[in-house]
């Protein structure tokens, strides 16, 4: 975990400092923007507001009981949050963003095994493991805005973090051979683990990185609609000791960008 936030850090750090060659040449106020931002927003700062579905792709899966570990799952989370949009020249910007989403998934995996039965023979079964992992961060970015020039189109690229806010995990296997139950339970079905997700895992700081493309649509002069895509690849496991176990992200929104 140590060299992810090495990358992270080093990312960072690139991100920063590239900001401060633009600011140095920077004359925001007074060039012309091909992109149209300034005409949008004359003081070359806007706010928004963003929200939309999360497309979760889980990589491998939450630690399991049984010996059966998951080969990835997914699910479809939400996201709503708040940024600020500063104009640095007439190509670039910088972005501060903040969201607090839902990166919940669902993993299965399907195996066999040996099950005793009551009259002392063996047979083989088959079976179903299904882990519903819900998971809350508050997440922060920052991001380079590049105003491409034609009309509205933009490309954003960062650093991000997400701290862990709640999570939950139930771990159920069930019986999918026809004609078979558990003997503790009595039907097809038996819950492993229905707990908090920190209760027996330590949650890890998310970092990431961040991509995305947008188009701006002015309403009129300081307010614009955008539909964006943002792609968020995570450089860190969600819980400590599960280096497999990462959940990138899609996120589609639409923003509502205010001039200030």
């Amino acid at each position: 975990m140590a060299s992810n936030r090495s990358i992270v850090l080093r990312v960072s750090a690139l991100f920063v400092l590239l900001t401060a060659v633009l600011i140095s040449q920077s004359t925001g106020q007074r060039l012309q923007n091909y992109h149209g931002f300034q005409q949008t927003y004359p003081g070359s700062i806007a706010i928004g507001v963003a929200a939309g579905p999360n497309f979760n792709f889980g990589s491998g899966g939450p630690p399991a009981v049984c010996d059966c570990s998951f080969d990835g799952g997914s699910d479809i989370g939400y996201h709503a949050g708040i940024h600020l949009d500063i104009l640095v020249n007439r190509w670039f910007g910088i972005r501060l963003q903040g969201l607090y989403e839902d990166h919940s998934t669902v993993y299965v995996k399907d195996f066999s095994s040996t099950m005793f039965l009551s009259d002392g023979s063996s047979t083989a079964i088959e079976f179903q493991r299904r882990a519903d992992v819900g998971l809350k961060y508050f997440g922060t970015a920052f991001t380079i805005t590049w105003f491409t020039g034609p009309k509205g189109l933009y490309l954003l690229a960062g650093a991000t973090a997400g701290f862990f806010v709640e999570g939950t995990l139930r771990d159920e296997e069930f019986i999918t051979s026809p004609g078979y139950t558990y003997a503790t339970t009595g039907s097809s079905s038996r819950v492993h683990t229905d707990e908090a997700l920190d209760a027996n895992n330590d949650p890890l700081l998310r970092a990431g990185l961040l991509f995305g493309i947008g188009y701006d649509l002015p309403l009129t002069r300081g307010i614009s609609v955008a539909p964006e895509v943002q792609f968020d690849y995570p450089l860190s496991s969600v819980v400590d000791g599960s280096a497999d176990w990462n959940i990138p992200t899609l996120r589609t929104s639409v923003a509502l960008r205010f001039g200030i």
